[in-house]
């Protein structure tokens, strides 16, 4: 009895010292802005960023998905929507392979997360002294010499307003510019990463 205790000890410590096989992807999906879900479902090892901008420029999102909603993705497959579609590339035969808009410049797209944005503009504001009551995404791009600009609505509880736009450089490096009219916008002040 102790030697068959001692083989399954010694099995599991030879288990234990394996490398660990990489983990499957994660599926993920995208929604607009009401949290409606768009298109089909895409595997986080190779998502397409054309796609995830796209979204993200109509005001949507992209994200994991939970375990419990991964079949429920599955049975339920979702295309393309036909206003991405016909940017892709009209007139161009169909193709499994490629799916996507053809590559753009960094200068046309905005690149941000929209919830880290949205977060960073609540952080820089607290550590300010100036804590914010609601930041809200309009959704709404500014294209200017240095880069797409996010609009954002940010007041604060005495009913102050402005507008704020938000920028992601290639760095990863969040920066912030203010609106009190939408035409007239501040320095770019970093907000963080």
């Amino acid at each position: 009895m102790r030697s068959r205790s001692l083989g399954w000890a010694g099995a599991l410590i030879f288990a234990a010292a394996l490398p660990a096989a990489p983990a499957a992807a994660a599926p993920a999906h995208c929604f607009d802005s009401f949290g409606a879900p768009l298109g089909p479902t895409f595997d986080t090892v190779y998502p397409d960023y054309n796609w995830i901008r796209w979204v993200q420029d109509r005001g949507g999102s992209c994200r994991a998905l939970r375990a419990e909603e991964v079949e429920f993705f599955r049975a339920r497959a979702l295309e393309y929507p036909p206003e991405y579609t016909g940017s892709v590339a009209p007139g161009a035969p169909p193709s499994n392979v490629l799916r996507s808009r053809p590559p753009t410049t960094a200068t046309s797209v905005w690149l941000g997360d929209t919830a880290r944005a949205a977060e960073l503009l609540t952080i820089a504001y607290a550590e300010r002294g100036r804590p914010t009551a609601a930041v809200i995404d309009t959704g709404r791009l500014i294209y200017r010499t240095d880069g797409v600009w996010r609009v954002y609505d940010v007041s604060w509880s005495g009913g102050y307003r402005r507008q704020i736009a938000v920028h992601m450089r290639p760095s990863r490096e969040y920066f912030a510019i203010e609106s009190d009219d939408g035409a007239g916008w501040s320095s770019a002040i970093y907000i963080g990463r």
